[in-house]
């Protein structure tokens, strides 16, 4: 085994490497690519990176809602178990408002610095 992983480290660098050696710039095709980033700017980009992280956020929220229901339905009357559920509801509806504020305060500072005014 020892000898093993050795050799397939040099193998897979020989299987990259290679290729790439011999291609030969002026005889191959030229190869465009799309553009999988549908943004021309760096606010633009920013702004995209933003919204998927504060969307990945509210669906965490989200599911903090419904975890804090399933706590309250399944309490049975357990006041220790009722509380729980009424904090982890507060916390969620408090992390929803954070998101909210958080997106409308970065829109307007990159708008600011873009200079949309939007």
């Amino acid at each position: 085994m020892k000898r093993l992983l050795p050799l397939l480290i040099v193998f897979g660098l020989l299987m990259v490497i290679v290729p790439a050696v011999a291609a030969d710039p002026a005889t191959s095709d030229t190869v465009t690519l799309p553009n999988p980033i549908y943004c021309n700017s760096a606010t633009c980009l920013i702004s995209q990176i933003v919204r998927y992280v504060l969307g990945t956020i509210a669906i965490i929220a989200t599911l903090m809602f419904v975890w804090g229901g399933y706590m309250m339905l399944t309490s049975g009357g357990n006041a220790d178990q009722v509380k729980k559920a009424k904090e982890t509801l507060a916390w969620a509806s408090i992390g929803i408002i954070v998101i909210l504020l958080s997106w409308t305060i970065i829109r307007f500072v990159l708008a600011g610095i873009a200079g949309t005014g939007q």
